[in-house]
């Protein structure tokens, strides 16, 4: 089985935009509610939208590193992301049912990023 090095680092590179905002704007958001700035209510907002820009980021920069069918490489790209979180999960917290809509979430936004990637980029 030879695999492409070069799809390896295009999906690590895309994994790589993911995950730098998603821990930066979680760091960010867990200093604010440690100094009570934010309140518990909309710490649960901000968790979706950090989850949303950062698979949009995410999936715009595997977009524009692919030359056809974006939506084929955000799936791809999301699916790493939610193997990754579920594994995270099961080990520390387990899983509960809310967190589908999560996965689902980051299913969408990746592949509608990696959409917006590939189009932008023609």
């Amino acid at each position: 089985m030879n695999i492409n090095k070069e799809i390896i680092f295009k999906y690590l590179k895309g994994f790589l935009f993911f995950l730098v905002p998603f821990l930066v704007l979680t760091l960010l958001i867990t200093i604010l509610y440690y100094f009570d700035i934010l309140n518990n209510q909309i710490i649960k907002y901000f968790k979706i939208v950090i989850a949303i820009l950062s698979c949009l980021l995410g999936g715009f920069i595997i977009g524009r590193s692919s030359t056809s069918k974006g939506y084929l490489n955000g799936i791809k790209l999301s699916s790493i992301i939610i193997v990754i979180f579920l594994i995270l999960n099961l080990i520390l917290g387990g899983f509960k049912w809310y967190h589908l809509v999560y996965y689902l979430i980051i299913l969408v936004t990746t592949t509608i990023g990696s959409m917006l990637g590939i189009s932008l980029k023609k």
